[in-house]
């Protein structure tokens, strides 16, 4: 287990105080029932959970990494949904526009996310894809502003954001692959954008996920986060936090799952022994608390180092997203099938924590493609 210290621990307290008191209070009825918790998201956000690692000269709370992936960690362990959205949140807003925003644009955008007065969304993925061969998603320059066309997909939060980053191809008209970069986009009082309707997703029910679709959007060049052409270098060092997040997240959603597995084994009785006094569970109980115990450290380690050194991370997020992403799957398979048939039943939680941890290895990159990061550095001599 990953050693925090003595304020750290203090906050972890607090905050699971808060979960059990707001969050985990009929947490399985309402999100089984899809309900969007606005209320809850709302008081995270005036308690400075938008902007947990953003200095306090920006309204920031100002904690470290290895903090803020402990509340997280927290929340998604009655509330996965919850956990990515603050997640989303902090690393993929509001961290960008610390790092690579202008002083205008921290005015405008960040002050008001980490005060909790503006949500923003992350619009990356597309609906074939969000790798660079297959971006859509164009702005062409048109004086001082550019017009942006395109189709971004799957962006969670998209119905209740203020403004979005829309990663977009720029047409340049050079020669040799095109440029990218990061806009910021206002979502609101815009003809033409369509947000459109909120998907029904397999897991994490408390999410609004939907598409957003972009014609001919006037974006000032002013919009432009970070460098001009370095839109593919904001998205990178934003996937940095953001996949040690998922982490965060998978392994609340997987520490949980093995605690109602332990609780039930105690209660289950077979042949009027509980079901923990077999061979059999006790082995799967050890297998799931060893794997607990190696993520619980691939999560946090690679948080400290992004807090001793937050130049890169690259390879330690991808490892940590990679392997504790899919072991939390396999952990909530054990726990689902120590319940038998009850864990196939809607209403148990173990059933909505299988369902949720199964986007863990998708979103944020794919396992597949974590892998190719990870391969692709070693070969390049980058990791050793």
């Amino acid at each position: 287990m990953y050693l925090f210290n003595k304020e750290q621990n203090e906050i972890k307290s607090l905050i699971r105080k808060y979960v059990n008191e707001k969050i985990e209070k009929n947490a399985n009825d309402r999100i089984n029932s899809k309900v969007y918790p606005a209320d809850i998201i709302d008081e995270l956000g005036q308690m400075g959970y938008f902007g947990m690692n953003i200095p306090q000269e920006f309204a920031g709370a100002g904690l470290d990494a290895v903090t803020s992936m402990i509340i997280i960690n927290e929340i998604s362990k009655s509330d996965p949904s919850i956990g990515h959205i603050i997640a989303g949140f902090n690393f993929g807003i509001c961290y960008p526009l610390l790092v690579f925003g202008t002083d205008e644009q921290k005015e405008k955008y960040l002050v008001p996310c980490a005060k909790g007065e503006k949500i923003g969304a992350l619009a990356h993925n597309e609906p074939d894809g969000a790798s660079m061969g297959q971006i859509k998603t164009v702005a062409v320059r048109d004086g001082d502003y550019y017009i942006l066309n395109g189709t971004k997909s799957m962006i969670t939060s998209a119905n209740v954001a203020d403004f979005a980053l829309v990663f977009a191809k720029t047409d340049n008209n050079t020669i040799g692959h095109p440029k990218y970069n990061l806009f910021i986009v206002d979502l609101k009082d815009c003809d033409s954008i369509v947000i459109g309707k909120n998907e029904e997703t397999m897991g994490l029910d408390s999410l609004k996920i939907a598409d957003i679709a972009f014609n001919n959007v006037r974006v000032h060049k002013s919009n432009i986060l970070g460098t001009v052409g370095e839109g593919f270098k904001v998205i990178i060092k934003t996937m940095e936090l953001m996949r040690i997040a998922n982490a965060a997240v998978s392994l609340g959603i997987a520490e949980r799952a093995y605690y109602e597995a332990l609780d039930y084994s105690k209660m289950r009785k077979i042949s009027n022994s509980p079901m923990c006094n077999m061979q059999i569970m006790q082995y799967k109980l050890a297998n799931m608390k060893s794997a607990l115990q190696i993520m619980n450290i691939s999560t946090f380690y690679p948080a400290y180092l992004f807090d001793l050194n937050p130049s890169y991370v690259e390879f330690d997020s991808s490892v940590a997203k990679y392997f504790v992403t899919e072991k939390a799957k396999e952990v909530c398979d054990i726990a689902l099938q120590m319940f038998g048939g009850y864990g196939y039943i809607k209403g148990y939680t173990v059933e909505r924590l299988y369902r949720d941890v199964r986007i863990m290895t998708i979103l944020g990159g794919t396992s597949e493609l974590i892998q190719a990061i990870i391969s692709f550095g070693i070969l390049q001599g980058k990791y050793k």
